[in-house]
């Protein structure tokens, strides 16, 4: 028996439940992503993969990363990489697990956490009369409560107009006869999503990349100095602050490890094989790049690639020299889903049926947030919640703390994808 369609509840149960370790949390999203997948092809049909078959292994990669466990695949890949004799892997992870700190793993699950949130809610509810809305964290909100710090920090403001060409493209392409077409139309609507998810998770990637840095250069001695003098320092604020903004050292020091990670460390996870992002992206097994790289002939579609790509197929596929600069990301993900566009094994259910079985069940663990439900039952031109009094705990660290015990559901507003329509 085939699973039933996600609905938005699905989504809201899935993002609003705390309970889960960062880990299984991306696991679980990245089931939810396959499940997306899946409902949108009964649409578009499999010629061409959408958006959420791409975000399924990427949170499934998210979800390996955040395994910081003794027997982390993450950690064991990690000091493989850098040679770390086997004899000094325990001592290794602990410097690793220094270094990273709690804001690793909470940073990280929270913007995964909030993409989801955002993305998925679009998709389930495509397909209704008007898909005129979309559930987004909304911090910045003058109707929400006060966000703790590391809220506001963490999830850049994105460009919502990303999401209404994604929903226009995507309903333009169900209604395409022309194969060719529709995989333009799908191809626009992936660019779209990730302009703007990207966009969204680009303070978290800042504070994951650069934070050993700033461990290293401006946190640790001011640890040890608070410890000698009892008086706590704004650390997540060293954290979290631009990289423009940064000591010289710092900056320096960021930019060489940035690069390392880039060229040497970091790559993107397929069903096929993992893309080295700092080497040139070139075809799998079966893709004609001719083919692939055709010039775009959707006037939408060919404007929104030209944000981020030109049709110099060799400058467009050329590695990435900082995997922070959201410009060059942008430019090697364009490129990747042009390649990738048609490689029907993306669909794939990316975990074994026992392992799966497990994240369907987790997937129905919690309640859906009482204000939430309600809320597409209220008149749509009321967009909030309803408002809360958010306390500060008395932790000694509070940073770690709010993020492992945060709610979503006092900053969730409906955001109308075309407020002029209305």
């Amino acid at each position: 028996m085939s699973d039933p369609r996600m609905t938005a509840d699905d989504v809201l149960r899935i993002a609003a439940y705390k309970d889960r370790s960062p880990a299984l949390e991306a696991m679980v999203i990245a089931y939810a992503y396959h499940r997306v997948a899946g409902d949108l092809a009964e649409h578009l049909g499999k010629d061409a993969n959408n958006w959420y078959c791409y975000a399924t292994w990427t949170s499934k990669a998210v979800g390996e990363s955040l395994d910081l466990t003794p027997a982390s695949p993450f950690i064991e890949d990690f000091g493989r990489k850098l040679r770390v004799p086997r004899r000094f892997r325990r001592l290794f992870r602990a410097t690793l697990l220094t270094l990273l700190g709690p804001s690793y793993q909470l940073g990280l699950a929270l913007a995964n956490r909030a993409i989801f949130l955002e993305t998925a809610s679009l998709a389930v509810n495509l397909w209704k009369d008007t898909p005129d809305r979309f559930l987004k964290v909304s911090p910045e909100s003058d109707l929400t409560p006060t966000p703790p710090e590391f809220l506001t920090e963490l999830l850049e403001k994105a460009d919502p107009r990303y999401l209404k060409d994604a929903a226009q493209l995507l309903l333009e392409a169900k209604e395409a006869t022309d194969p060719a077409v529709r995989a333009e139309l799908m191809l626009g609507a992936n660019i779209a999503l990730s302009a703007y998810e990207q966009k969204r998770a680009q303070k978290a990637l800042e504070l994951v990349l650069y934070r050993p840095v700033r461990w290293l250069t401006r946190v640790s001695w001011r640890s040890l100095l608070s410890l000698i003098t009892r008086r706590p320092f704004p650390r997540f604020r060293l954290y979290a602050a631009r990289h423009e903004d940064q000591p010289w050292l710092t900056r320096t020091l960021e930019e060489l490890w940035a690069g390392l990670y880039t060229r040497h460390l970091f790559a993107v996870q397929t069903p096929l094989s993992d893309i080295k992002v700092g080497t040139p992206l070139t075809a799998p097994a079966g893709v004609d790049m001719a083919k692939v790289w055709a010039p775009i002939q959707h006037e939408k579609v060919r404007k929104l690639a030209e944000e981020f790509i030109t049709e110099d197929q060799e400058a467009s596929t050329a590695g990435v020299a900082n995997w922070v600069s959201y410009p060059d990301r942008m430019r090697f993900i364009v490129s990747y889903f042009r390649v990738y566009q048609h490689v029907r094994a993306l669909y794939d259910v990316p975990f074994d049926k026992k392992v799966a079985d497990g994240l369907a069940e987790e997937m129905r663990r919690g309640l859906v947030p009482q204000a939430v439900s309600e809320m597409f039952k209220n008149d749509p031109a009321l967009p909030t919640i309803r408002r809360k009094v958010y306390r500060y705990p008395t932790e000694t660290d509070p940073d770690a703390y709010e993020m492992a015990h945060f709610d979503f559901e006092p900053f969730l507003e409906a955001i109308p994808l075309d407020p002029a329509s209305k």
